[in-house]
Formats: structure tokens, C-alpha cells, sequence
């Protein structure tokens, strides 16, 4: 009560007279200022529409590498764009210092150059006289070169660098921007645009200040030139495989195996489809069953040979389709069962078999930039008739006989190196 009290008296010892001439200020106050924000406003909404309208709606990609890779880059570019932009791909095998950090005021220009350590140099350039233009150089980090899921993050970060000149929250003046081409290995040297190109030196020969012929970009010492990294890029794509599961295998009477896998191999890179040759081992763990009047135990080792592809469903969505062929190395053993008697039992096969089987393998990948996820599904055929008898006084008596077509199913954590 003490506390409501003394709010109470503190609001009445303000003079009433006091409160009306604060009232009639704020209310100046305020008339006095709106027309002035709101005019600021006004400017700064009519300054950011006219840089917008300004900035171009035109964007042209030059890529140093292999047409047949690069298919579907420009389709992949477009779709980042939502707003009307415009996208125009260049294929080239080699590039000039015309086109390094070249830039005009009617489109926003981009070059990606292959470096030898498998990533890709982004120059974005852009102009709105009477502003200087401005540049962004970027390294984009490529798993396995002009992927499928490397293509999808140069298109990420192209969009996004576009973005940024657009909204003008990023960019430096070209003396950075050469610095930067230089320190990733491509050397600009100090030569300028056209437009404002400098007199020769007094010591060059005689010819007109525009050279005719723009040089070729001359390779930093310790780098490659753009023109061979491209070519290298474009013919050494392919990757090492090595992936790891465990899985499971359904095989009748023999029961249930299951164990660790373990595959090498190599991917070929195609326009559409990946193409992968590997080999395969799987350990399946000792598994007892019951073929009365004897117990048995199969511990297998499955090893193939395989060859498929991996058709792109996504982005980074993959379908795998193997074919294999190999050998099961099964260990039997086999002893009388507690309910076998006084009879005498003598397993046909005991110690080591081989046996020849083929398998199709049906998966679906999910791409990452340093682990592939997968889950496969199989199908594994017997080529020889694997039975399970025993010797009696009339004869051989099949006892067990493992299914001839066996399903398996298994769950695998790849890795993929490009060469």
C-alpha cells in the first residue's frame, strides 16, 4: 500500500499547467519533424530503386573447361534467379587478360577459371556509371571438379555473389581484385581495360596505345595457366571410390548372415551419368542352424567384381545400378545334434567351398560434399546347387538346401577423391 501511495502523490505534485505546455511541445515537435523523416524516407527509398534499376539484369558466365560437362550449367544459374535476370553461359578453352576483370554497364560479368588443385576462381565484375566498377574474386571449393554437385555450389555461389554487388554490400577496386587473381595463381599483371588503358613505357616499340592483340594471361611461377588447368580439370574428373557398410542377407536354411563390407573402385564421369568399376568384400559372421539330425555353422566371405552406373535423380541424388560377379569361400562345420542318437552322422561337405555367384545391386545415393550415404538392395544368384546331405543305409538324404536367389540389403558410407 506504502508503494501505490507515493505513485499516487508523485503524479500530483506535477503542476497541471507543466503537463499541457510539455503536451503542446511534443506536438510542435513532432509537426516539425514528419515532414522532414518522412522526406528522408522518400530520398533513401528513391536512391536504392534507382541503383536498383541501374544495376544490370544481365549476367554472362565465360568458363574456362569441357563443354560436355558443362551442358546443363546455364539452366542450373537460372534457376537462382527469381527476378527477371538474365543468364548467359560462354564455354572457352583459354583466357585473355581482356576478359579478366572486364566489366560494362550493361550486363554483370563472370569467369570461372579450373585451378590445379581441383577448385574453381570466380571473378564477378559489374558497373553503374558514374560509380567505378567493382569486382569480387571468390575460390570455390570443388570435391571432385564439374560434378554434378560441384556445378549446384559454383551456381550457389555465383547467384549469391551477384547478390552482392546488386545490393552493393561487397566489391573492391580492381588494384585488390588483381592482387587476389594473383595470389590464387593467376597473374594479371598491371595492365588495365581498353577504356582506360595507360600510355606504353617509353622503352616498348612504337604501336597505337590499345594493343591490338590482347595477351594471352601468363602463368604465375608456382601455378598452372588457366588454359591447362582447364584442360587437366576436364580430363583427370575421375574419382577414387572407397566406401564401408554393414549389411544383411537372407539365405534359407542357412539363416541369416550379416557383417561388414568393405569396396574399392573408380568413377568415370559422364554428361549425365557417373560410371563406377569396384570391387567388393564382405565378411558375414558364423550363423548356426539346424538340419536334423545334425547342427551345422557357415561363416562367408563374399567377394565380387562389379560394374555399373549412377544416374542423376537430383541435384545430389543418385541411383545406382551394379552388376557382379565373384565367389562365396563358406567354412562349414557340422556336428551330431543333441537329439541325433546314437546315429552316425557324415556331412558330405565339411571345412571350405567355394561358389560361384553373380549378384544386381539397385541403390540410392545421397551426394555430400566429403561422404556419399547410401542404402543398397541386392539380389545374389547361385551358379552351382548347394545342398546339405547325409550318408544313410539307403542312400544320400538331402537335409537342408540355402535358397538359390538370396536378398540382401545393406547401408554404406562412401568416399570420393577425384584424381
Amino acid at each position: 500500500m506504502n508503494w501505490l501511495a507515493d505513485v499516487k502523490l508523485g503524479q500530483r505534485a506535477i503542476p497541471r499547467p507543466s503537463v499541457a505546455r510539455a503536451t503542446v511541445s511534443a506536438l510542435c515537435l513532432i509537426a516539425i519533424s514528419s515532414p522532414s523523416l518522412a522526406l528522408a524516407d522518400t530520398v533513401t527509398a528513391t536512391a536504392e530503386a534507382e541503383v536498383a534499376a541501374a544495376f544490370p539484369k544481365r549476367l554472362a558466365i565465360t568458363v574456362i573447361g569441357d563443354e560436355r560437362a558443362l551442358g546443363t550449367f546455364q539452366q542450373r544459374v537460372s534457376s537462382w534467379f527469381s527476378d527477371g535476370t538474365e543468364v548467359v553461359v560462354t564455354i572457352s578453352s583459354d583466357v585473355s587478360q581482356k576478359q579478366l576483370l572486364a566489366s560494362s554497364p550493361e550486363e554483370v560479368r563472370a569467369l570461372v577459371i579450373p585451378l590445379s588443385t581441383g577448385n574453381a576462381l570466380l571473378s564477378v565484375s559489374c558497373v553503374t556509371p558514374p560509380a567505378a566498377p567493382r569486382h569480387l574474386v571468390r575460390e570455390v571449393a570443388l570435391h571432385s571438379g564439374f560434378d554434378e554437385l560441384g556445378l549446384e555450389r559454383l551456381a550457389s555461389v555465383i547467384h549469391s555473389a551477384f547478390v552482392a554487388l546488386s545490393q552493393g554490400v561487397e566489391g573492391v577496386e580492381r588494384e585488390q581484385a588483381e592482387r587476389e587473381l594473383g595470389a590464387a595463381g593467376v597473374a594479371v599483371g598491371s595492365f588495365a581495360q581498353p577504356s582506360d588503358a595507360t600510355p606504353p613505357a617509353a622503352s616498348a616499340p612504337p604501336s597505337p596505345p590499345p594493343p591490338q592483340a590482347p595477351p594471352v594471361v601468363a602463368p604465375a611461377p608456382t601455378s598452372a595457366s588457366p588454359s591447362k588447368t582447364a584442360v587437366s580439370a576436364a580430363e583427370s574428373r575421375s574419382a577414387l571410390i572407397v566406401a564401408a557398410g554393414y549389411g544383411v542377407r537372407l539365405r534359407g536354411a542357412e539363416g541369416a548372415g550379416h557383417g561388414p563390407s568393405l569396396v574399392l573402385g573408380l568413377q568415370l564421369p559422364g554428361a549425365r551419368t557417373a560410371f563406377d568399376l569396384q570391387l567388393s568384400a564382405q565378411y558375414l559372421f558364423s550363423s548356426d542352424f539346424e538340419a536334423q539330425p545334425f547342427s551345422a555353422s557357415v561363416q562367408t566371405s563374399a567377394l565380387r567384381a562389379q560394374i555399373g552406373i549412377e544416374p542423376q535423380l537430383k541435384s545430389s541424388l543418385f541411383a545406382q545400378v551394379l552388376l557382379g560377379l565373384g565367389a562365396d569361400i563358406a567354412r562349414i562345420s557340422a556336428q551330431a545334434s543333441s537329439s541325433s542318437g546314437d546315429l552316425l552322422l557324415e556331412p558330405h561337405s565339411s571345412g571350405t567351398q567355394v561358389r560361384s555367384m553373380a549378384e544386381i545391386s539397385l541403390g540410392i545415393i545421397q551426394r555430400g560434399e566429403v561422404l556419399d550415404i547410401g542404402l543398397v538392395a541386392q539380389a545374389i544368384f547361385s551358379f552351382q546347387e548347394v545342398q546339405y546331405s547325409a550318408k544313410t543305409g539307403g542312400g544320400d538324404a538331402v537335409l537342408q538346401e540355402p535358397w538359390a536367389i538370396q536378398p540382401a540389403l545393406s547401408l554404406q558410407g562412401r568416399f570420393r577423391n577425384a584424381l
